[in-house]
């Protein structure tokens, strides 16, 4: 049975931060965009969004004043749900992050980003899930790279190519076969991965 203590998605809005108005704006536009991208418009307007949030156009300006901005925001509060938290043993938290990650990618956002991100001509969107998703595929790495300075993978190991091997097949499995992976499909991928680790 898998252990999930210390490491899942978050339900709902993302990480709460303190605020009051303001931050009750903020979770506002950011859903709104979520909700634009998972409908499959990414080329929506200021207006628009501030008219579906019931935010006035000036405070979107302000704080947001382009298209680019206001996706960075709702990808940061999308990406906010992913609770990573490394406990040193790093097969367990390779196992964690499987399941982590085929939670996450099998949110309805998700799937319209991922889906959008293989068929669009957006090369703004297409920049902008890449860079965002970089930061996070690098948090994923740390167990890794944890393990190899403590001398229990070999260093010769590429960190990067071990979490890209873990997350394409469930990327595959949801985009394209439109299958969320069982779990026993993420214990056998993740078997494979900590095998290929020692």
């Amino acid at each position: 049975m898998r252990d999930v203590t210390n490491m899942g998605v978050k339900k709902g809005p993302g990480l709460v931060r303190p605020g009051g108005r303001t931050e009750q704006v903020r979770k506002a536009i950011a859903t709104t965009v979520l909700n634009l991208i998972e409908a499959g418009h990414v080329d929506f307007e200021l207006q628009e969004v501030a008219r579906l949030a019931n935010v006035h156009r000036t405070t979107i300006h302000r704080r947001w004043p382009d298209r680019a901005s206001l996706i960075a925001e709702a990808l940061s509060e999308h990406t906010s749900r992913i609770d990573v938290q490394f406990t040193g043993d790093w097969r367990a938290d390779i196992t964690r992050m499987a399941f982590t990650l085929r939670d996450f990618l099998s949110d309805p956002v998700e799937i319209a980003m991922n889906t959008i991100l293989a068929s669009t001509n957006n090369a703004e969107f297409r920049q902008m899930i890449a860079s965002h998703w970089s930061g996070v595929l690098n948090s994923f790495q740390t167990p890794i790279r944890e393990a190899q300075a403590r001398g229990e993978i070999d260093p010769k190991h590429d960190a990067e190519i071990l979490v890209s091997m873990m997350i394409s097949p469930i990327v595959s499995a949801i985009i394209f076969l439109k299958q969320t992976p069982d779990d026993r499909y993420i214990e056998r991928l993740t078997a494979q991965l900590i095998k290929a680790c020692s």
